[in-house]
């Protein structure tokens, strides 16, 4: 069996037509035959439930694996449906999420809930709706049609896309995304098991990353992830664990008990008000902002 390093890298678009399905073909057997004694097993791998399966996907962008664990099985035990999750008030749902970082996802997760009571409070098979949802992209969407519904669709996230420019694109720089789908669109047409192959790619692809090799970097849409600490995602992380804690909180309040300038905690509270997560209301001519209530 080859070794994650034995598989040949290339530029592609380079090669005939005929050796470009040649070395298609040789790539998905290399993947199979590494994932049948490489595979990784996680709980949402266990289940059609498109549900289950939206809560992973949205809690693994970018979070890693051993930190979404708990938070997607504290979830499931607070919340077994999409009903469940639509009654619960966005204060729980923003305290169970508390450690993952990235709330905007938290109010997403609640928003598709009360969204999917249009069919029975699932997630259809239907592209078009899946991705008229808050912070359902074609990653998210194409996730739960290939591993809720077995449909033949092109998922590409991290991981994957490390391994096809690693692999397809050796030398090439500024790899855009729509020709790492090409190459995706040819892989799928040769496979059976779309659930599986997916998963493979991402085993595959976080395997590369342990040995060093991160071509992600060459990604045209590669953008470095700034530190969290004394970031703006801290200020309002703070201010929004404030409120969530301890209730409605006056604006002068906030200030003292955030160790941040006033200033960068006015503009936090500004940018979480848009996207949904708090709302300000005036008592006796002072300011004071609250989690809105569900509707």
């Amino acid at each position: 069996m080859m070794q994650d390093d034995q598989f040949p890298c290339i530029d592609y678009y380079s090669l005939e037509r005929v050796q470009q399905l040649s070395f298609i073909t040789s790539f998905s057997d290399f993947i199979w035959d590494w994932y049948e004694s490489n595979k990784r097993n996680f709980i949402w791998r266990d289940t059609i439930d498109p549900y289950h399966i939206l809560l992973s996907e949205l809690m693994l962008q970018q979070t890693q694996t051993e930190r979404v664990v708990p938070k997607y099985n504290l979830f499931l035990e607070l919340w077994p449906t999409l009903f469940d999750l639509s009654e619960a008030s966005l204060v729980d749902i923003l305290h169970a999420w508390k450690g993952l970082g990235y709330n905007r996802r938290a109010k997403a997760l609640h928003t598709i809930a009360k969204e999917s009571e249009r069919y029975n409070y699932t997630l259809p098979d239907n592209e078009d709706f899946l991705l008229s949802l808050p912070m359902i992209g074609s990653s998210t969407s194409s996730a739960i049609l290939s591993f809720a519904y077995e449909k033949k669709s092109l998922y590409l996230e991290t991981n994957i896309r490390r391994i096809i420019i690693h692999h397809f694109f050796d030398s090439c720089e500024r790899v855009r995304d729509k020709e790492i789908i090409k190459i995706l669109s040819e892989l799928i047409e040769i496979q059976h098991d779309f659930k599986n192959w997916y998963y493979a790619l991402m085993d595959y692809g976080v395997a590369l990353k342990k040995q060093g090799i991160n071509p992600n970097t060459r990604s045209f849409h590669y953008k470095k992830q700034s530190p969290f600490e004394n970031s703006n995602r801290q200020v309002r992380s703070t201010l929004l664990f404030i409120i969530t804690q301890e209730g409605i909180q006056r604006e002068i309040d906030l200030i003292n008990k955030s160790p941040f300038e006033k200033e960068r905690i006015l503009i936090a509270l500004e940018s979480l008000q848009q996207d949904g997560l708090l709302e300000s209301v005036v008592r006796e001519d002072e300011v004071s902002y609250r989690v809105p209530h569900s509707k």
